[in-house]
């Protein structure tokens, strides 16, 4: 029987009320392995104590006390503690858009070079471990409570400890600085990092959903990533097809539909000019982690 990824909906989580913020936050214990799954929302963990095993688009890792990980929408990922150490971890979901925010724009182009170029996670020193807990911990204090500028005060901590995120990550420092973008322009790339998957998905629908000219999407794909839009489109789509084909036992077809093609033939072509395999290649090459 085929085993899929199990998508989690936000809102299946949370149901949020008029002017709330979408984020959800917890601090718990891991008491058994959790499958391959994926959200439509971003997520933030850092583990607090014990030890475990995490596998992100089909890269395992260690984790121990100060691994941290920033999730993009879409990405697969699973987890199992050891037997003989409980894992504790923070897990903050939230909505992407809390990250492009016109005074916080930034953060929204880190996110989108994470999701390209950059590991999602990595290990913490114990100084920057002990500022991001502190953050997450009144992240959490303040997400259970009822006090006045509740909301204001959880969207500060939530982009504290993503700029933190991003100040201690070991790969940030070599990057070149965002590209001063035109209104609007990010968010044409944010659209595609989340709707990347939909079969319909063209220069055409960005540019009427924006109101705007399709020339001025096609030169902003080109300018701030340095990729025409379908090849931007073609890497999201192969990236998480290469995780699905690793962490999952769905077929190529299976694959190739999910990821937002509209035929097997595409997809095919389009997986072999990217990473030089086939498909079936790739999963010969790539065998799922043992759980």
């Amino acid at each position: 029987m085929t085993t899929y990824p199990v998508f989690q909906d936000k809102l299946q989580l949370n149901t949020f009320k008029k002017g709330e913020i979408p984020l959800y936050i917890t601090h718990y214990l891991l008491k058994g392995a959790y499958p391959n799954h994926h959200h439509e929302f971003a997520e933030l963990s850092l583990v607090t104590s014990g030890q475990g095993t995490e596998i992100v688009n089909g890269e395992e890792h260690r984790l121990v006390p100060g691994s941290i990980c920033l999730l993009p929408p879409y990405h697969l990922h699973a987890f199992e503690p050891d037997d003989s150490r409980p894992l504790y971890k923070f897990c903050c979901m939230f909505d992407v858009n809390l990250l492009f925010q016109a005074d916080f724009a930034e953060a929204g182009q880190w996110l989108v070079q994470l999701s390209d170029q950059m590991k999602p996670f990595y290990e913490l020193e114990q100084g920057p471990f002990q500022e991001i807990r502190s953050v997450l911990t009144s992240l959490e204090a303040e997400h259970a409570s009822t006090s006045l500028g509740k909301q204001g005060f959880m969207r500060l901590k939530l982009l504290e400890a993503i700029y933190l995120f991003f100040r201690h990550h070991p790969g940030f420092a070599s990057l070149a600085p965002p590209i001063e973008a035109e209104a609007q322009e990010w968010d044409f790339i944010k659209y595609a990092n989340t709707h990347f998957m939909d079969e319909t998905i063209s220069l055409d629908e960005i540019a009427g959903k924006f109101g705007v000219s399709v020339f001025v999407v096609r030169q902003a794909f080109k300018r701030l990533l340095g990729k025409n839009f379908l090849e931007y489109l073609h890497r999201l789509r192969i990236r998480r097809a290469s995780s699905l084909l690793t962490a999952t036992d769905m077929s190529v077809a299976e694959v190739a539909y999910d990821v937002g093609f509209s035929s097997l033939r595409s997809f095919t072509r389009v997986f072999k000019d990217t990473t030089g395999l086939s498909a079936s290649d790739y999963r010969k090459l790539h065998p799922q982690p043992e759980s």
